[in-house]
């Protein structure tokens, strides 16, 4: 088998650190590795925040482009401070509505 990763192990008798670990047919990935390694753990950390918040961003998305239709801009200066809807603010409000209703919904007393 090609490129399959040996290893030998040497008796403890042959040196005063003990056994050692030899690999064989295995080079260091260098930087294209390190970059595909890299891109790999970017892309499952945006699928995991994609998925633990995916419903809270697209219905905060929803209501930034249905806002404008239904209230007016005094009213939302009013609401966040500022005449146009900041995305950031309208996420922070739906993520915070978001675990006091999963905290509202969790039983007081567990069943054991």
């Amino acid at each position: 088998m090609r490129g399959a990763i040996e290893a030998e192990v040497i008796p403890p008798e042959a040196g005063p650190e003990g056994p050692k670990l030899r690999m064989h047919g295995m080079r260091g990935l260098g930087l294209f590795g390190t970059l595909l390694a890299l891109l790999t753990m970017l892309a499952a950390l945006g699928f995991g925040f994609l998925a633990f918040f995916g419903k809270i961003l697209v219905a905060a998305l929803l209501v930034r482009l249905v806002w404008p239709l239904v209230f007016g801009p005094e009213f939302t200066r009013w609401v966040f401070g500022s005449a146009p809807l900041p995305f950031w603010k309208l996420l922070l409000l739906f993520v915070t509505v978001g675990a006091v209703v999963a905290l509202l919904r969790r039983p007081l007393w567990p069943k054991r």
